[in-house]
């Protein structure tokens, strides 16, 4: 059997998620919250339509995005925290479920498929190297982008929505990374705010808001329960306390707003799950492996969705190759496949996403990961327990949570699957 087939068998018996297969996804929560927000020609779904029906009245929109949220953490919180009791329904990230990609989707309101960033490293052909979008360098040496005379507008080409918004916008991001050019380029000219604890980003939308002189649209990112997951595993406690951190936060910002008549629209969501490492674990392709003498460049990616660039006449020979390392664990896609399937979007691949995905995509099968570690950061790798970027339901589904500050219930009757079918 063809790893092909393999794949399509895995999405039809569950245990592989079909991305951008009609189900509400991340990209359809970004471009209802576009619409709202005055962008337009927004390309709409059903699903898109009837989330921005339910938001058109919002005076003031809070984005939140907790990075590595994935919907198993929800069933983990106390039934009355604002998050649990607030969940809609689960939804799909992008694919690959990893930062990088879901941001830039959040950033641009594109598919992968459009947009270009493949992952956490993406393979950029003026460097013939990945590179780390937001480290902004070089990820063989970690040499800056600058330095190598490479505009950010290379590494992402499509223009930012927040640029379009005709609402006073803010992006409130951590401290460290208030000031990075991915953040200038999703703000695209908006104001910028750092913060360092959840509280203190609450307490400065409210701020924010109330002192508006119109319709705001506000975007939070925090970096947990991502941050901790991947050093400590899922199922550690002082992951869970991350997430009812952001819970507590969210509950000071929601009364912070009502105690100033303010009436707002808070959407909480993430870019991806977390699945821990498990079965071989750790698995390696080194700066001398074997491997690479099929390849034109290091492979790109993420640790569990890798890109392959082979020489030419050398097809066979690699597939032959990496199927005999590493063909228990991870299927081998060419990228013809991955575009026929629509795993970056349901769209046909733009010419920097083909380019930049090269000739083969490998994909987990179970819970091991792989990576070049002929690059910095192999000891960080191998301590990590917990990843993403894979096909499993763990990594690709997060919740829709939708709240408003003039009810602390959530409306029982909404029910964005049914109304996108009333459409």
């Amino acid at each position: 059997m063809s790893d092909h087939q393999r794949l399509i068998d895995g999405f039809d018996s569950g245990e592989l998620v079909r991305p951008f297969a009609g189900s509400t996804s991340l990209i359809d929560v970004v471009r209802a919250c576009a619409k709202t927000c005055g962008v337009e020609g927004v390309p709409m779904s059903n699903a898109s339509r009837a989330i921005a029906d339910h938001l058109k009245r919002s005076e003031h929109l809070i984005f939140v995005l907790a990075d590595g949220l994935g919907i198993d953490f929800i069933d983990r919180l106390p039934r009355d925290s604002w998050l649990r009791r607030h969940t809609r329904r689960s939804i799909q990230g992008t694919f690959p479920p990893t930062t990088p990609v879901a941001l830039t989707t959040v950033a641009t309101g594109e598919y992968p498929s459009s947009h270009a960033i493949t992952g956490w490293w993406t393979h950029l052909p003026s460097l013939n190297a990945p590179v780390t979008v937001f480290r902004n360098e070089r990820s063989t040496d970690d040499v800056s982008l600058d330095d190598l005379g490479v505009e950010f507008r290379e590494v992402c080409p499509r223009d930012p929505l927040m640029a379009r918004m005709t609402r006073q916008v803010a992006l409130v991001m951590p401290s460290n990374i208030v000031d990075t050019p991915f953040t200038r380029y999703m703000a695209g000219g908006n104001a910028c705010i750092g913060y360092g604890r959840h509280a203190e980003a609450a307490y400065a939308i409210a701020d924010r808001i109330v002192q508006a002189s119109g319709p705001t649209y506000t975007y939070w990112y925090t970096p947990y329960p991502d941050t901790l997951a991947h050093e400590f595993g899922t199922r550690d406690d002082r992951v869970l306390r991350s997430v009812e951190d952001l819970d507590v936060a969210i509950g000071k910002l929601i009364a912070s707003l009502r105690e100033r008549d303010v009436v707002a629209r808070i959407i909480v969501t993430a870019d991806h799950g977390h699945l821990d490492v498990g079965g071989a674990g750790h698995l390696e392709v080194t700066a001398d492996d074997p491997l690479l003498e099929y390849l034109l460049c290091p492979p790109s990616g993420d640790v569990r969705t890798l890109y392959w660039h082979v020489k030419p006449g050398m097809h066979h020979a690699f597939k032959v190759a990496f199927k005999a390392r590493f063909g228990e664990w991870f299927l081998l896609i060419s990228a013809a496949d991955a575009e026929l399937e629509g795993l970056f979007g349901p769209e046909r691949l733009s010419d920097e996403t083909r380019v930049r995905i090269g000739d083969f995509i490998c994909v987990a099968l179970g819970r091991e990961v792989l990576r070049y570690t002929g690059a910095p950061g192999r000891e960080r790798y191998l301590a990590q327990r917990s990843h993403h970027s894979g096909l499993s339901a763990a990594e690709m589904l997060v919740p829709l949570i939708v709240i408003s500050t003039e009810d602390a219930e959530p409306p029982r009757d909404l029910d964005f699957a049914r109304q996108a079918r009333r459409v």
